[in-house]
């Protein structure tokens, strides 16, 4: 039997992200028009902007949906137009060769063969040099070398075509303890005037995380803030239903 290519309704993991609201494409509509007009250097700069402006409508709207660094530049790239994007040019599609490294490190891990998919993430990172290696030396100078970012998430789409539930977690126990301390106060801020937003909680994140000796990225404590915050929204909402209030109404 075919095994699903998606998790079962009701899963709370791999949940697609709900469609832009009104106000959030006039945001993106403006900054990809100052990104045109060479008021901003590039998409990447232009989501920098983006996002406090993002975190305030959500914030505003109180149901509004958490967007990623990853998300909100894949939605600026779309609105550009299509006479514009040379300009923005992305990555180029993954080769044979990479694919059957991911393939087979996709395999590993439904496997078993690595303690989590993290590690086989950066065993799949390590293999992917060996073929950038190989191409350069057959003179192939069109082949691209894979960030471990890039790794990571072509990794992981891959083994979610393959319908194969995997640990993604590249951080230790004190770190997730940590973030969730970080997650608690930002539910705890909401009512601050001003409001503090995740991109400024992301960067107290990683302070602390620096003083505990874990060395982090803004876009994984970013990343690691917006999707406990997501996940702990999701358990309010079902505590709130679950009250006798709520089943009264």
């Amino acid at each position: 039997m075919k095994r699903p290519s998606h998790p079962q309704k009701g899963s709370t993991r791999f949940q697609p992200s709900p469609p832009w609201t009104a106000e959030e494409t006039r945001v993106l509509d403006q900054h990809v028009r100052m990104v045109l007009e060479g008021k901003l250097a590039s998409p990447r700069q232009a989501v920098k902007f983006c996002l406090p402006l993002l975190d305030r409508i959500r914030m505003e709207r109180s149901t509004g949906y958490v967007r990623t660094w990853e998300a909100t530049y894949r939605a600026l790239l779309q609105r550009i137009p299509k006479r514009f994007r040379h300009r923005y040019r992305r990555p180029p599609s993954w080769t044979p060769a990479e694919m059957r490294v991911v393939d087979r490190c996709s395999q590993a891990v439904a496997d078993g063969k690595y303690e989590s998919a993290a590690a086989a993430a950066e065993a799949c990172f390590f293999e992917l040099e060996r073929v950038w290696r190989r191409a350069q030396k057959a003179g192939d100078t069109g082949s691209i070398r894979r960030s471990r970012t890039a790794t990571y998430g072509r990794l992981r789409e891959r083994v979610r075509e393959m319908g194969i539930r995997a640990d993604w977690s590249h951080s230790s126990p004190e770190e997730r303890k940590v973030v969730m301390e970080w997650v608690e106060r930002y539910w705890q801020t909401r009512e601050v005037k001003p409001p503090f937003f995740i991109v400024d909680l992301a960067d107290l994140l990683r302070a602390e995380l620096k003083q505990r000796g874990y060395e982090r990225s803004p876009g994984f404590c970013e990343r690691a803030l917006a999707r406990r915050i997501r996940l702990s929204r999701r358990a309010r909402e079902l505590a709130r239903a679950e009250t006798p209030a709520a089943r009264l109404t």
